[in-house]
């Protein structure tokens, strides 16, 4: 069982990062060293409050996979690994959430082992069941968006929901599953006074498509550029996916990404930028090391509006959730991922 920090311990922790930047010479503590003891944090981890950058993290969640589940998993590990970081999330873009239920119990652990409150937004509170070959723990999937509530606010109407295509018969159609709708909101950074619009969408399995666009990507990259677009007056746009289709093929960059990132030359350009690609300067062989599904490869993105920059673009892996797991826990599950995806992390600056 999870050694959990209790709140007070946390604010304690905070409070004292505080009086050094205040008295210490003003350079923000990032590294201090603490006691290595289980359910302590390991360094002075505390909320962003820098005013140019969110903190962002992107993955299909897979319904928080736990031990007795027909497709096991240990989902607290990549949690973990947020304790040994400089700051909590901002935003926490999440695909495969059961519900409302599950997304608010996400947002409760979260606020349970970082400092920072948490709330949620999800695409369908009840999504229909979709008979998952994983059993009933998978058999309810939508979209959602967890965000650090001290650091953005929800703009009401904002919320907008829609359903993507999936390839059929050599066609590109609309999806009817629950977990492929996508859901957008803007929100008003508090600390800087702008406007943050947060997306999270699931794209089909389907390769029944067009020769050219199997999985009909090029189809929802289209649909989503427009939906994430579709707020005035927004200085961020942060969205999140698991898209079941790869940035490349044995030709290349497919059609769809090179859409999407507007590092790479295309005719159509959405004017999308990928951190990960911008940690390894679009070398191959570093994108392959940052594979996100379990046959490899790509298939999980995190994309922000190409007039903001990244930083500290990262792909966490699953050796590193266990060390954290076992650091704060005592023990793990190596045998077991905290998802059958993993997930990215980045600062998006701004």
């Amino acid at each position: 069982m999870a050694v959990k920090v209790p709140m007070n311990f946390k604010v304690a922790v905070l409070v004292l990062v505080s009086l050094c930047v205040a008295g210490c010479g003003g350079v923000e503590a990032e590294g201090v060293e603490e006691s290595g003891a289980l359910g302590t944090v390991p360094q002075a981890i505390g909320v962003n409050e820098n005013t140019g950058f969110l903190v962002v993290y992107n993955v299909n969640y897979e319904n928080l996979p736990t031990a007795s589940d027909q497709c096991a998993g240990d989902w607290q590990d990549l949690i973990y690994y947020m304790k040994t970081q400089a700051y909590s999330p901002d935003v926490f873009i999440v695909h495969q959430m059961s519900g409302a239920t599950q997304a608010a119990t996400l947002a409760k652990f979260i606020e349970d082992n970082l400092p920072g409150l948490y709330s949620s937004i999800v695409a369908e509170a009840n999504p229909d069941a979709m008979n998952s070959p994983c059993g009933a723990a998978k058999d309810y999937q939508t979209n959602a968006i967890i965000y650090r509530t001290g650091r953005l606010q929800p703009i009401s109407g904002t919320k907008a929901t829609w359903q993507v295509y999936k390839g059929a018969n050599g066609s590109c159609v609309m999806n009817t599953q629950a977990r492929s709708i996508g859901v957008r909101m803007a929100f008003t950074d508090l600390i800087t006074g702008k406007k943050v619009v947060v997306g999270s969408s699931h794209w089909p399995t389907n390769q029944e498509g067009p020769a050219s666009d199997p999985g009909c990507a090029e189809k929802n990259i289209q649909l989503t550029d427009t939906k994430m677009r579709g707020i005035s007056g927004t200085n961020l746009m942060v969205w999140g996916v698991d898209s079941n289709e790869s940035d490349s093929g044995s030709n290349g960059y497919k059609d769809w990404y090179k859409q999407a990132n507007a590092h790479i030359a295309s005719t159509i350009d959405y004017g999308w930028n990928d951190p990960i690609y911008e940690a390894c300067s679009g070398s191959q062989s570093c994108l392959e090391d940052n594979w996100t599904g379990g046959a490899g490869g790509r298939i999980d993105f995190l994309f922000f509006n190409a007039a903001a920059t990244s930083s500290h673009g990262h792909t966490v892996t699953y050796n590193e959730g266990d060390a954290a797991d076992l650091q704060f826990t005592g023990s793990d599950r190596e045998d077991l991922n905290y998802s059958g995806h993993r997930a990215q992390s980045a600062r998006i600056h701004y």
